[in-house]
C-alpha cells in the first residue's frame, strides 16, 4: 500500500463525510481533491484510498482509516496517539507516524473509549515503536477492557475522572458525562485550539443507526459541555473535521429530532405513524439522512416512551426551548434541571447523571443526591440489587426510579416509578439476569411532581 502525503491544511474542511459509527463501512464519498488528495494512483470517480493523513495543525496529524479517525500529536514530550482503530490500522498508523514526524518517539497512546473499533491495536504501536508507553483512558474504560482480556486491546495503565492534563498541559483530556457510552474522553490541545471528539458528535451526520448507544438527557449535557471547551477546529471520530459551528448543528439537530419525536407522542401517534411522519427534512441534506433518519426517530420514540413522556405529555410547556440558560442554569430548578425544557430520553434531570463512580461487586453503594439517598448492595443469592431510596428532604420526591449499570455495559432498570414522602423510604430490587460483571454503578432518577 503506498503512503499518501499530506493535505493541505486549506483542503481539509472541503473533505467529503465517511461513514458512521461502528459499521467500519467504507467511506461513501471520495475525499476533495482526488488523485491529488489521495494519492495511492486514485483517479477522479474511484473509491477513496483506505488510509490519509493530514495535518491538521502545526504538529497535529489527523489519521483516517476507512471511515474511522485517529489523532497525533507532537509535544515536547514526545508523540501521543489517539485511537489505534485496528490491528491492521495500527501498523499502518506507525508507519504514517515516523514519515510525518521523523525522530519523534512514541510518548503515550490515548483511547478515547472502550469500543474496539476505535481502540484496538495499542500493542502494535508499543511494538513498532519499541517502547511500553502508558495507554491513557477515562476510568470507566477500564473494567470492560480488563473483562474483554483483548491482548490487542490492553487495558489502560492510567485513568482519570473529569479531566487531565499530558505533556505539562500540552495536552488536557475531559470526561463530559454519559453521551454514546459513558467512558467517552475528549482530547483538547489549547496551543492550536482543536479538539477530538469521538462518536456522539459529527459533522453534518445522523446519530448512528437507532441512537441504542445513546444516553439521553445526557447526550444534551455532554454536547453543551464540549462546547464549553474553547477549541476552533474538532477532529471527528468519523467523518470530516468541523468546527464549533458544526458541533452546535450537531445539538440543534437532537433538539429538534426530540421535539419532533414528542409532538408525535402529544398527537397519539404510534412509533410506525411517528417513523412515517416525522420526516427531519431542514436535514435532508446530511450524511446517512437515507439510512437512518427513521433509525434515528424510532430510536428516540423508544426512549421517550421508555422514560414515560407518553404519561406526562403537556407537562413540558417548553418542549423547543431546550433550557437556553446552559449547563450553569440547570442546577437551580428542583425537578426541572437537565430536562433541556422537556426533552430527552430520561427526565430525571441531574439525578440521572452516573457519577462515573464504579464500586466493586461485593461494595455497597449509599450516597445522597438532591436528598435521594440510595443504598444498594448485589445479592448473589437472589441475582438482584436490593437495597432502599430514602427522602431525606421535607418535600415529596416524586417518580423515583433507580439504574444499575454494570461494568460489562449492561444496563439494569429503571425501576417502577414510586413517589416518595418526606422522611420516607421505597424498597429497591433490579434483577441482574445472570450478567457477569466485576463493578457497578447506581443512580436514582426522578421527575418533577405534577401539579
Amino acid at each position: 500500500m503506498s503512503r499518501i502525503p499530506l493535505l493541505a491544511p486549506a483542503a481539509l474542511g472541503a473533505v467529503v463525510a465517511w461513514a458512521g459509527c461502528g459499521g467500519g463501512d467504507a467511506p461513501s464519498d471520495e475525499p476533495a481533491g482526488g488523485a491529488e488528495a489521495g494519492g495511492a494512483g486514485a483517479a477522479a470517480g474511484d473509491a477513496p484510498p483506505q488510509f490519509e493523513t493530514t495535518e491538521v495543525a502545526d504538529g497535529v496529524y489527523q489519521f483516517r482509516w476507512g471511515g474511522h479517525n485517529g489523532l497525533f500529536v507532537v509535544t515536547s514530550e514526545g508523540g501521543f496517539a489517539f485511537d489505534p482503530i485496528s490491528v491492521e490500522a495500527a501498523a499502518t498508523y506507525a508507519e504514517e507516524i515516523r514519515r510525518v514526524a521523523p525522530g519523534v518517539e512514541l510518548a503515550a497512546i490515548v483511547y478515547s473509549h472502550h469500543h474496539a473499533d476505535h481502540s484496538t491495536g495499542a500493542e502494535v504501536l508499543r511494538e513498532a515503536f519499541g517502547v511500553d508507553v502508558p495507554i491513557y483512558a477515562h476510568r470507566n474504560a477500564d473494567a470492560p477492557l480488563r473483562e474483554a482480556a483483548n491482548p490487542d486491546l490492553p487495558p489502560p495503565t492510567d485513568t482519570f475522572n473529569e479531566t487531565m492534563t499530558l505533556a505539562g498541559g500540552e495536552i488536557e483530556l475531559h470526561y463530559l458525562g454519559r453521551n454514546n457510552g459513558d467512558d467517552i474522553a475528549v482530547g483538547f490541545v489549547p496551543a492550536h485550539s482543536l479538539a477530538f471528539a469521538v462518536d456522539f458528535v459529527a459533522r453534518d451526520r445522523f446519530g448512528y443507526q437507532d441512537l441504542s448507544g445513546f444516553h439521553f438527557p445526557d447526550q444534551f449535557d455532554a454536547i453543551e459541555g464540549l462546547l464549553e471547551i474553547p477549541f476552533e477546529t474538532i477532529v471527528f471520530g468519523h467523518g470530516p473535521s468541523g468546527d464549533r459551528a458544526a458541533v452546535e448543528r450537531q445539538l440543534t439537530y437532537y433538539r429538534d429530532l426530540d421535539a419532533a419525536v414528542r409532538a408525535a407522542f402529544e398527537a397519539g401517534l404510534s412509533e410506525d405513524e411517528t417513523a412515517e411522519t416525522v420526516l427531519m427534512e431542514d436535514y435532508s441534506h446530511w450524511d446517512r439522512y437515507d439510512d437512518w433518519r427513521e433509525l434515528n426517530v424510532r430510536g428516540m420514540h423508544r426512549k421517550l416512551l421508555a422514560a414515560g413522556v407518553g404519561e406526562e405529555v403537556g407537562e413540558h410547556e417548553e418542549g423547543g426551548e431546550h433550557d437556553r440558560e446552559g449547563r450553569e442554569g440547570r442546577g437551580e430548578h428542583d425537578g426541572e434541571s437537565g430536562e433541556h425544557g422537556g426533552e430527552g430520553g430520561h427526565d430525571e434531570g441531574d439525578e440521572g447523571e452516573e457519577s462515573g463512580e464504579y464500586i466493586e461487586r461485593d461494595a455497597t453503594w449509599d450516597a445522597t443526591r438532591r436528598g435521594a439517598r440510595l443504598i444498594l448492595s448485589y445479592d448473589p443469592g437472589r441475582d438482584a440489587f436490593v437495597g432502599t431510596v430514602e427522602n431525606t428532604t421535607d418535600e415529596t420526591l416524586c417518580a423515583v426510579r433507580v439504574e444499575v449499570h454494570l461494568s460489562s455495559g449492561t444496563e439494569l432498570g429503571p425501576t417502577q416509578r414510586t413517589n416518595v414522602d418526606p422522611g420516607g423510604t421505597t424498597e429497591v430490587e433490579l434483577a441482574a439476569g445472570g450478567e457477569a460483571f466485576e463493578r457497578w454503578t447506581a443512580h436514582p432518577e426522578m421527575s418533577r411532581c405534577a401539579g
